[in-house]
């Protein structure tokens, strides 16, 4: 049997919801709502060009119920193409479009040899194709939290032909992330299979063990906030005639995200911050390909800079975007800021009690050390959390209150100690000149 080609993709999120986004009037909104459903038309169109036997997506090809019935119909699109192109397309449900999470369906094309698209839940089943010699096993999602080891129910490899798993899980060991169907690589190695294309976790990788097959996480299509940075897309397995298998890389993303951290601690003025931004961002135009650029730009380090950068944000974000805006060309958009900067050791203030800035750092520094402080601010917040719109609030990965994060948490500190600081020497300035003219 000659080469035959296999694409493997997961969690394509289709159409899931903005980010935080739409806070920004500036925002490029409506090229990002759209993001996944071009990066799954990039799909189809590679599937075609490459003459691919076999598209497979390991779950989430939703983010959950739709809005409406746009979001499948694109998909229903898509799987026509392939269809008439005569590719079979195999997909399974994950956490996010598991059968009970879905109240919506559409009516789906058929694939060429007349099965369905889906596979079923309940229990795990195997599709044969006979005509290329490869056999998929996988089953769907019934419920969201699938907490037990689908995989161990798996059936058997068939001999003598390509013997491919799908699965939609955590991977014990691999990862933080939340463990669905949770399983090893040793547990889906012993299955004998050749491949096993894994979804659910968005970062690309590959967990074989020695002697195994191939245990892949094809990342998602579609890079959907800060959190998932760089290229983003599918992998394509070629297998040749004796079931062994190569795959590779395809980015398939219509836009990326980057986050450009630049040491402040060596900068004596603003100049230097945008002249690094500058240098940076025309490394990434030129990466990106086209590409949407979305950025965001993370200062850091002991700086004297830090009272005036925390005094100035919005200052520093306009003077950023507006590089952003002459450099990229409607190229790049400047989606945050975050100022992570702190005072020099040799400049922070004794704490000899003389006045109201060593009373201040005394304060300060109590509520850096407080291991109680991020349950005080939740509690302050919890009103605030409770009427913000869905989209703003995000989830696990991007939440717009990120109470776990220690960073995030010592940020709030650091910016109101530089307005206050910024304030109380202010004040003595004023009076200092004051009793001069006196």
């Amino acid at each position: 049997m000659t080469t035959r080609k296999i694409l493997h993709a997961a969690d394509i999120h289709l159409d899931s919801p903005l980010k935080k986004l739409d806070r920004y009037d500036s925002a490029p909104s409506q090229r990002i709502r759209r993001a996944s459903r071009r990066a799954l038309e990039n799909l189809t169109a590679l599937a075609i060009d490459e003459d691919v036997d076999l598209v497979v997506i390991a779950g989430d090809l939703y983010d959950g119920d739709w809005p409406d019935q746009n979001t499948g119909l694109a998909f229903v699109k898509e799987a026509a193409k392939l269809v008439t192109a005569g590719i079979p397309v195999l997909v399974i449900r994950g956490n996010h479009d598991a059968a009970n999470q879905m109240t919506a369906s559409l009516p789906l094309p058929k694939n060429p040899d007349g099965s369905d698209i889906f596979l079923q839940t309940g229990k795990a089943e195997s599709r044969f194709l006979e005509d290329i010699g490869v056999a998929v096993h996988g089953q769907s999602f019934r419920s969201r939290a699938e907490k037990s080891n689908m995989a161990a129910k798996y059936p058997d490899a068939v001999s003598g032909m390509f013997n491919l798993g799908m699965l939609h899980t955590g991977l014990e060991g691999a990862t933080s992330h939340a463990h669905y169907a949770p399983c090893t690589p040793a547990e889906l190695t012993e299955k004998g299979y050749d491949y096993w294309a894994l979804g659910h976790i968005h970062v690309r990788g590959d967990h074989q063990i020695e002697g195994g097959p191939p245990i892949v996480f094809s990342g998602n299509l579609q890079g959907r906030h800060i959190g998932e940075q760089g290229p983003k897309g599918c992998v394509l397995i070629e297998v040749d005639a004796r079931n062994r298998c190569r795959y590779e890389f395809h980015p398939l993303d219509v836009l990326r995200w980057h986050e450009c951290v630049i040491d402040a601690s060596q900068m004596q003025d603003r100049d230097e911050i945008l002249d690094a931004y500058q240098g940076w961002l025309s490394e990434q135009i030129d990466a990106c390909d086209g590409r949407l650029l979305v950025a965001r730009v993370r200062l850091t380090g002991q700086s004297s800079l830090h009272a005036a950068l925390h005094q100035n944000t919005e200052w520093i974000r306009a003077e950023l975007q507006a590089i952003s805006v002459a450099a990229g060309n409607e190229q790049v958009w400047l989606e945050d800021v975050k100022i992570r900067t702190a005072m020099p050791t040799d400049q922070k203030i004794a704490l000899d009690f003389d006045g109201p800035l060593e009373s201040l750092e005394c304060v300060l520094n109590s509520l850096r050390n407080d291991p109680t402080l991020a349950s005080v601010i939740e509690q302050e917040l919890a009103g605030l959390s409770k009427k913000l719109p869905k989209e703003l609030k995000g989830d696990e990965d991007q939440a717009a209150f990120p109470f776990g994060d220690d960073q995030w948490v010592a940020g709030l500190v650091e910016s109101a100690a530089a307005d206050v600081v910024g304030r109380l020497q202010q004040d003595e300035s004023t009076t200092g000149a004051a009793g001069a003219k006196k």
